[in-house]
């Protein structure tokens, strides 16, 4: 079951970044501009949330206060990947950041006692691998160069990693429901910083229209949440080492929707349609399904 709510938390992120690409490159004005947006939805849900499920009163206080700092590195990370997305093409953005899951792993084998067999360290590594194939530019000369952002991408990885983790280590103190509400509310003061009066103003005049509205109550008002109660509720019910492993499929789903939304049919995206590229990233799939269905099968 875990597994399954994993896919399903990766392939709501994926389309969540797309929309939020989407929204950064036709709709709003800077990065500025959706970090305000995210201000408004991280609060309305924290409230929503915390008003349906209320305060963990009765967990131990450091419990709470390590579920409101996975939530501000959930935020930081959040945050880099918009930066990462801003600059260059989704598919390479999202896959550069989804190569935490060995930090994931090394904290659960430390700290948590998870048991990771060889076998399973293979298939994290396909995956990992994988993900970070869909970034290069294809295959030849060229093959190892990334996209611009390198640094705010591989910021965003780790603390997307240590995010995860931190949710997990209090698992065992909170509901998934209270650890969802504390990581929302968590956010909030990450994305602050783009609290300006010029990005609401920008934020504003971005979102008149009805795609763009619509783009952003989907791409960042529904999709990211969902993801984030699933991902919550799989390392509930799994080891946070193999299911980070899993969430790191998403650039499996973004490349698939982006290079479709990016034929001249649709043309609504930029994703590169160059053989090397789809070939590159041909691989990159084979290894990340691999990865993925070693994890699923292997005891």
């Amino acid at each position: 079951m875990w597994i399954i709510l994993a896919i399903c938390s990766a392939a709501s992120l994926g389309l969540a970044n797309i929309a939020h690409k989407r929204l950064l490159d036709d709709y709003l004005e800077g990065v500025g501009a959706l970090g305000a947006g995210s201000i408004l939805t991280r609060s309305a849900c924290a409230a929503l949330v915390l008003a349906v499920v209320g305060w963990p009163v009765d967990a131990p206080a450091h419990a709470v206060i390590i579920a409101l700092l996975s939530g501000v590195s959930l935020g930081a990370g959040l945050l880099l990947l918009f930066l990462g997305l801003k600059m260059g093409e989704a598919s390479r953005a999202v896959a550069v950041s989804q190569t935490n899951p060995i930090l994931v792993s090394l904290l659960a084998l430390a700290i948590l006692g998870e048991a990771i067999s060889a076998p399973q360290w293979a298939a994290i590594a396909l995956v990992v691998v994988g993900a970070g194939l869909v970034s290069v530019e294809g295959l030849g000369r060229r093959l190892f160069r990334l996209t611009p952002g390198l640094t705010a991408l591989v910021g965003s990885s780790v603390t997307l990693g240590l995010s995860f983790f931190l949710a997990k280590l209090v698992l065992a103190d909170l509901t998934p429901w209270e650890v969802f509400g504390m990581q929302e509310l968590g956010m909030v003061p990450a994305f602050a910083i783009f609290g300006r009066p010029g990005n609401w103003r920008r934020l504003w005049n971005g979102l008149r229209s009805g795609p763009a509205l619509t783009t952003f109550l989907v791409g960042e008002g529904l999709l990211p949440q969902l993801a984030i109660v699933l991902f919550v509720w799989s390392f509930r019910l799994g080891p946070v080492s193999l299911a980070s492993a899993i969430l790191a499929t998403r650039p499996l789903f973004v490349f698939v929707v982006g290079t479709l939304l990016s034929w001249r049919t649709f043309g609504v995206m930029q994703e590169s349609l160059r053989p090397q590229a789809l070939a590159a990233k041909g691989i990159a799939i084979a290894m990340i399904v691999g990865g993925t269905t070693m994890l699923a099968v292997l005891p």
